[in-house]
């Protein structure tokens, strides 16, 4: 898988281990405060769950690539929608809340008007859902594979599985929402 990905997918390829890289130099800022909501997210959400994509593209599990994607976003806008607080049981409770109260797409609008990109996350976000998360984003991209190509996408058997040259545009698409999440989580910074 790795041979392959190198060869015709390196873009991709770069944009997971950099997104590790990411998580490894977020994780060792503001070390000192634990309570910090980014260094929160950096080390139990970030750091893992980057692991978890890279792992997952190996073994050609595309669709639990782009939920893993996914669950970084939206941990990243709880996250940085938790204001102040003054002391660590008051962090932990403000960081539920802001996991448990409203939609999802809301938090993520308002997420993205907070750090100026207004529905860029939004925006990732619905794609991720509709395309990757949600079931019928899934059959109805079988379904197409199918129809358009008469193949059916190596995600779609047994994992692990090795990747054709068909499934080129959906690695693609992958590097490109990750390339994405790695610009909001720099914007959350900046």
């Amino acid at each position: 898988q790795e041979k392959f990905l190198r060869e015709y997918a390196e873009e991709t390829y770069n944009e997971c281990i950099e997104l590790i890289n990411d998580a490894i130099d977020y994780a060792f800022k503001n070390k000192e405060n634990y309570t910090n909501s980014f260094y929160f997210f950096s080390n139990h959400i970030l750091m893992p769950q980057s692991y978890a994509v890279w792992m997952d593209l190996l073994y050609g599990n595309l669709p639990a690539c782009f939920m893993e994607l996914r669950l970084i976003l939206e941990s990243l806008a709880g996250f940085s929608l938790i204001d102040s607080f003054s002391q660590e049981s008051e962090f932990f409770e403000k960081m539920l809340n802001a996991f448990y109260k409203g939609k999802p797409s809301d938090k993520l609008k308002e997420f993205g008007n907070k750090i100026g990109v207004k529905n860029e996350p939004f925006n990732l976000w619905k794609k991720l859902s509709q395309n990757w998360v949600h079931p019928k984003g899934i059959i109805k991209r079988l379904i197409s594979e199918i129809t358009k190509k008469s193949d059916i996408p190596s995600w779609a058997w047994i994992i692990p599985m090795e990747y054709t040259n068909s499934d080129l545009k959906d690695i693609e698409e992958l590097g490109k929402c990750i390339s994405k999440l790695r610009e909001l989580i720099k914007a959350v910074i900046r």
